[in-house]
C-alpha cells in the first residue's frame, strides 16, 4: 500500500510540471489620421497603446495596402492616387503571437463634401489653395470647413489652415480658397500639402 501511495506521488509532482504556460496575444491600440481625403493624402499613423497582457511586444507591422510597408510605433505615408485603400496593421509578441487590425483609407472622395477640383499657387504673401466643394450627401449641409495641411519639402507639418463654408443643399456647389504664409523654401518649388473637407452641422 505504501509503495502505491509512492508511485502516485511521483506521478502526479511529473504531470504537473508539465502543464503548458498559457499565452494570450497582443491587444491592437492603433490610431490612424486622417482616414478620407484627397489625394495627395498624408496619413499619420501609431500603435502606441498596444500591450501584450503577459509579455512584451516586439515588433509593429504597417502594409499601407498601396504596395509599400513600414516598421515601427509610429509611421507616415502619403497616398498619391485616388482609391480606397486597407491598412494593415500586424502586433507581434515576444512569443510569436500576434493581433492585425484593418483601417479602410478613402482618398479622393470626402462625404459628404467632396472636392472635386482644386489647385495651389503661390503669391506674394504665401501660398493660396483654391477649388470647389459639393454636397454629395443627401442632406443639406449649414456648416463645414474646408481644411488644408501644409508640410515642408520633408513632409514635417507646418500648419493648417482652413474656410468655412455653409448652406450647401444636396447637389449643390461652392467655391473655396485657404491661404498660409507658408511657402517652400526652394523658389519655385511644389508646396506639400494635403486637403480634406470636416462637416461641423448638417440638417437631420
Amino acid at each position: 500500500m505504501g509503495r502505491r501511495f509512492l508511485g502516485l506521488l511521483v506521478l502526479g509532482v511529473f504531470l504537473g510540471g508539465c502543464v503548458p504556460e498559457t499565452n494570450s496575444p497582443p491587444i491592437p491600440a492603433v490610431q490612424v489620421e486622417p482616414t478620407r481625403g484627397e489625394a495627395p493624402l498624408f496619413v499619420w499613423a501609431s500603435a502606441q497603446g498596444s500591450y501584450d497582457p503577459d509579455g512584451t511586444i516586439t515588433a509593429v507591422h504597417w502594409d499601407f495596402g498601396d504596395g509599400t510597408q513600414a516598421e515601427g510605433w509610429h509611421v507616415s505615408h502619403r497616398y498619391d492616387q485616388e482609391d480606397t485603400f486597407l491598412l494593415t496593421v500586424k502586433v507581434v509578441d515576444d512569443r510569436g503571437l500576434s493581433a492585425t487590425v484593418l483601417v479602410p483609407i478613402e482618398v479622393g472622395i470626402s462625404y459628404p463634401l467632396d472636392v472635386l477640383e482644386w489647385h495651389v499657387e503661390e503669391f506674394y504673401a504665401g501660398t493660396r489653395v483654391y477649388g470647389r466643394v459639393k454636397n454629395i450627401g443627401d442632406r443639406r449641409i449649414n456648416l463645414a470647413r474646408v481644411a488644408v495641411r501644409f508640410y515642408d519639402e520633408n513632409w514635417i507639418f507646418v500648419e493648417e489652415r482652413s474656410k468655412i463654408i455653409g448652406e450647401l443643399g444636396p447637389g449643390a456647389e461652392q467655391i473655396f480658397e485657404v491661404r498660409s504664409a507658408y511657402r517652400p523654401v526652394s523658389p519655385g518649388g511644389a508646396p506639400h500639402h494635403t486637403i480634406y473637407t470636416e462637416v461641423l452641422h448638417a440638417d437631420e
